[in-house]
């Protein structure tokens, strides 16, 4: 179910992206009113980032503009870190951090030994 609804969100989300990257470069040779850099980036954040990067190379366009390039090359990070912290929260209680807590003097690191006497 929500793979399907995940679809059903993207991949016309990812035609309109397409879509907006492709007007954007024909009104730009056409010397046209252009679509603002913002919706651009909004589209990609909100999850077309895919068919805008796919979109820029093969209409190359903004490929020098900065610092739209820099942002929307951010964009999959943002994306990536969204869901990879989520995922990655219930097996950080695993790891212990045992040795800098200075409860126990034999297994805090000499530095902290020396500060806290």
């Amino acid at each position: 179910m929500f793979t399907t609804v995940l679809l059903l969100y993207l991949v016309p989300l990812n035609a309109l992206t397409w879509m907006a990257f492709r007007a954007d470069k024909h009104r730009a040779l056409a010397e046209a009113r252009r679509i603002p850099e913002a919706t651009l980036l909004t589209l990609s954040f909100c999850g077309g980032w895919p068919a805008a990067k796919l979109a820029q190379r093969r209409f190359r366009h903004k490929t020098r503009k900065q610092p739209f390039g820099f942002v929307l090359n951010a964009v999959p990070l943002v994306w990536a870190a969204a869901i990879a912290v989520p995922l990655a929260l219930p097996h950080l209680e695993a790891f212990e951090f045992s040795g800098f807590g200075g409860q126990n003097e034999r297994n805090t690191p000499r530095f902290f030994q020396s500060v806290s006497n």
